[in-house]
């Protein structure tokens, strides 16, 4: 979606101060008087809304629509950066496709699921979680596959001699 109040127009790095001012719990009337203080706010408020201020109205509205936005946004990215820093863990414990770790451990799971279910025993809740999982490894395992299929490509390329091309 995108925002079109008087915070939305404001540059990005103001926007940016605003949100983290807002994410300390910094008091409206205090920001206010900084937000309209900016001679970069002046100049967005007095070319495209007739020099009126930034008042608690905009400044409420943006807690509710853009300031939410930016803090999923900042989420996002934080997720994002834990996901790959355990990625980097995982590939320095070994040099071998994690799934190809997780495949016994899900077949050894799922023998020990359809036992209980031949025997009455397990619920089909669990079988069927352990059917989305296999699931899931089998698409992990063809990417692993074609991953691999393309590095092997990519090399046997490089053994290739070069083709030479003759000026006309």
């Amino acid at each position: 979606m995108t925002r079109t109040g008087k915070i939305a127009r404001l540059p990005n790095d103001v926007r940016e101060r605003l949100n983290a001012r807002l994410q300390n719990n910094e008091l409206g009337g205090a920001i206010l008087e900084w937000l309209n203080s900016l001679p970069e706010v002046r100049k967005v408020l007095d070319a495209q809304f007739g020099g009126k201020p930034i008042n608690p109205t905009n400044l409420s509205m943006w807690r509710r629509g853009g300031w939410r936005d930016w803090q999923a946004e900042q989420e996002a990215f934080n997720k994002i950066a834990e996901i790959a820093s355990d990625a980097d863990e995982l590939k320095q414990l070994s040099s071998e496709p994690l799934t190809e770790k997780l495949a016994p451990w899900l077949v050894a799971n799922y023998t020990v699921a359809v036992k209980a279910a031949m025997a009455g025993d397990g619920g089909p809740g669990d079988f069927k979680l352990l059917r989305k999982f296999c699931a899931d490894v089998v698409a992990l395992r063809r990417g692993d596959h074609k991953a691999a299929c393309l590095k092997f490509q990519m090399e046997r390329c490089d053994r290739l001699p070069p083709i030479g091309i003759k000026p006309i």
